[in-house]
């Protein structure tokens, strides 16, 4: 696996904030609904770098397992704050995943998340769009741990995240970026009520580019509002 090409290495950094919805509907003891909306922004500028929806679909299989199958939409800005086009690329992307849990005493929990991703990119010459989408597929493992700072039974409880997120390129027209990009994340959930958290945080995320040589280290705040949404009794 050709994980770089061997000219000189570049790095690029920057400084962004997510501002992200998420909710969840429970329509069946089994079955829940996942929707999220996240603006990702520059600091600089305050320019949009990537508008972003994910729909997913995830069925319990045993108490602490889940799949889930649905689509992500994006629409992705130019790379630089500072840059001399508003091209903005729409991405399409079926998603496939399984989520485990695993409970390790009353206040600790251990979650893994496995992704697989089709991504379907409009085609372009970097300054407009082209006919037709370009193709590639991603593989996305993510590991967990939260830890419950107040007690379990609190009704509105505050959480330690603590996760790392690899990502990995497959497809024909990925020649030097196998790689992709490493997230690796800390944030604090805080309960309002039974229904809506808040979360702030903070990710370093590292990308290779398609160049191979060249990459981005992004320090990321990211805020979360968290809804849970209940179709019928459960």
């Amino acid at each position: 696996m050709n994980f770089g090409a061997k000219a000189q290495k570049t790095v690029t950094h920057q400084s962004l904030y997510w501002l992200r919805y998420y909710n969840q509907f429970a329509i069946h003891k089994n079955w829940t609904w996942h929707n999220e909306i996240d603006d990702r922004r520059f600091f600089e500028n305050n320019k949009q770098h990537h508008l972003i929806m994910h729909s997913r679909l995830h069925y319990k299989i045993y108490k602490n397992a889940d799949i889930a199958f649905g689509l992500t939409y994006s629409l992705q800005s130019p790379q630089e704050p500072n840059s001399n086009t508003d091209l903005v690329v729409p991405e399409l992307r079926p998603v496939q995943e399984i989520n485990l849990s695993n409970p390790l005493g009353k206040r600790f929990t251990l979650h893994q998340r496995l992704r697989i991703e089709e991504r379907f990119l409009h085609k372009n010459n970097g300054m407009d769009l082209l006919e037709g989408y370009a193709f590639n597929f991603r593989f996305r493992y993510r590991l967990q741990a939260s830890y419950k700072i107040n007690k379990k039974e609190a009704n509105n409880p505050t959480t330690l995240k603590v996760a790392d997120e690899l990502m990995i390129n497959a497809g024909r027209k990925i020649i030097y970026n196998q790689f992709d990009q490493n997230r690796i994340y800390a944030g604090l959930e805080q309960g309002i009520n039974k229904n809506i958290s808040i979360e702030l945080g903070y990710l370093h995320w590292y990308q290779q580019r398609a160049t191979g040589n060249q990459f981005f280290e992004r320090d990321i705040i990211r805020f979360t509002l968290y809804h849970k949404i209940k179709f019928q009794n459960r």
